[in-house]
């Protein structure tokens, strides 16, 4: 009878020591997963450029994304907003950046336009965006 006593003591004495250890692994855990991971910061430019496709003139905004470093970005999506006097800005369009981080829309606008380049960001990646230019023919 006595063993069984021993033994019993035992086992409580060990699964507290577990759940403890448990409790504190899973809050070592929680802590661990709501850290958050440091994005690079990026940088949009913009420029636009007359030209003429089809007989017709229209303009090149053309846009490069790199990180603060002038480091491009290949590969990420960027966007073109058009300002708009009921809604703001609104998106018009969308491409992926070239090889050196670059990107370009042709656009047409029959009155004077804004548009800015707008880069939403990843987990990675925090979000820029272009200053605004505006498009007059």
């Amino acid at each position: 009878m006595r063993a069984s006593l021993i033994t019993r003591a035992a086992s409580l004495a060990a699964a507290g020591v577990i759940a403890t250890t448990g409790a504190m692994a899973a809050a070592g855990a929680a802590g661990a997963s709501t850290a958050h991971v440091k994005r690079l910061p990026t940088h949009l430019s913009i420029a636009t450029k007359p030209a003429v496709e089809h007989h017709r003139h229209v303009t090149v905004i053309a846009g490069r994304l790199t990180t603060k470093h002038d480091i491009p970005l290949p590969g990420q999506i960027v966007f073109l907003d058009r300002l708009t006097p009921k809604h703001g800005f609104v998106t018009v369009g969308h491409e992926r950046t070239g090889g050196f981080g670059g990107v370009a829309f042709v656009v047409s606008p029959k009155v004077p336009t804004a548009f800015v380049l707008v880069f939403k960001g990843t987990p990675k990646l925090r979000s820029s965006h272009s200053r605004i230019v505006i498009v007059k023919h």
